[in-house]
């Protein structure tokens, strides 16, 4: 067995260590969800879910004819940022993840608020040190 050196980067996130922390930022990551669902290039959003839609499913409400995949990989990759290294769109991803099931067509939409969100703050990380963990964010979760 031999010594390859530091972790520079593992499953999606960029490591750097530091003699005091270690910071986690998984900005190519993003770079790849947003290049997957053509927004790269969008105008990004100053928070994370829009303030004024409302999107509980109607009674009236038919599920979408179309096939939920493209619903349910946004869902789950945010699921996974959520996870690693951005614990400011935990209340977003968490409620969109309520229609998994049977999403409506105005649930297909939804994550795109999330992804603009992203364009703007991709560079956000995760700084784990001696005496804390910090989000280095504007957000505080």
């Amino acid at each position: 067995m031999e010594d390859l050196g530091t972790v520079k980067y593992a499953l999606g996130i960029r490591i750097t260590q530091e003699t005091n922390c270690v910071t986690l930022i998984q900005d190519k990551l993003i770079d790849q969800i947003l290049n997957e669902f053509k927004m790269i290039n969008c105008r990004p959003s100053s928070s994370p879910f829009p303030l004024n839609i409302k999107y509980f499913k109607k009674n009236s409400e038919l599920p979408c004819t179309k096939p939920p995949f493209s619903y349910w990989l946004a869902i789950g990759l945010l699921q996974y940022l959520v996870q690693c290294t951005r614990p400011d769109l935990a209340f977003s991803v968490s409620f969109l993840s309520q229609f998994l099931e049977s999403p409506t067509e105005s649930h297909f939409n939804a994550p795109d608020h999330v992804f603009k969100y992203l364009v703007g703050t991709k560079e956000y990380s995760l700084k784990l040190g001696q005496n804390s963990i910090q989000h280095n964010s504007l957000l505080q979760c």
